[in-house]
């Protein structure tokens, strides 16, 4: 099928930008409705994990049986096993939201999200990192179903001092960090 141009008129032509993602999956991305610890949908390198099967048929018995999903920190392990679905993510708004006459700053708040991501799983402890993406993303997505897209831009402090405060890694004894390039650092994130 030879994609249409300008994609993200309707599922379907976005769907020929990532044929590796399920159709219902776009849609429930482009509604704001998948969940966050659902993301790992959009991986293509782990779509076909049996780790993911949560329903089990046997054949020989005619049995069915039901395994727990994974718990999120068994889904994501590590930065990486977030960032690259979460790219996908952003893609497919990217995608669907500029189509439909979003500002063409809008990926930019999705590349401070991003960046965001990678500067707190350095000062925080992953597990914490994840939990607070997952309160964040929520509120992102009920944003996003109003229109609004520029939470992604901006710094959750709430859920920082909730989640990540209580967990900063622990320091190498005899280390000295600046407190002058963490303030530059926040100052990339703020617009």
């Amino acid at each position: 099928m030879a994609a249409i141009y300008p994609p993200g008129q309707d599922a379907q032509s976005i769907a020929s930008l990532f044929p590796h993602v399920d159709l219902d999956v776009i849609a429930s991305v482009v509604r704001h409705e998948l969940p966050g610890a659902e993301i790992y949908k959009l991986d293509s390198r782990r779509i076909l994990e049996s780790t993911w099967n949560i329903v089990e048929m046997s054949m020989d018995d005619s049995t069915l049986s039901l395994h727990a999903a994974p718990l999120a920190i068994e889904t994501y392990p590590t930065l990486d096993s977030l960032l690259v679905p979460l790219n996908v993510y952003f893609s497919i708004l990217c995608v669907e939201g500029l189509s439909k006459g979003q500002s063409v700053v809008l990926p930019c708040h999705f590349f401070r999200y991003s960046s965001h991501l990678v500067k707190i799983a350095a000062q925080y402890e992953w597990k914490a990192v994840l939990s607070y993406h997952l309160a964040s993303f929520a509120r992102r997505c009920k944003e996003m179903r109003k229109g609004d897209y520029a939470g992604w831009g901006r710094v959750d402090m709430d859920l920082m001092e909730e989640f990540l405060v209580p967990n900063q890694k622990k320091r190498p004894y005899g280390s000295v960090f600046s407190t002058h390039s963490a303030s530059q650092s926040w100052e990339l994130i703020y617009p």
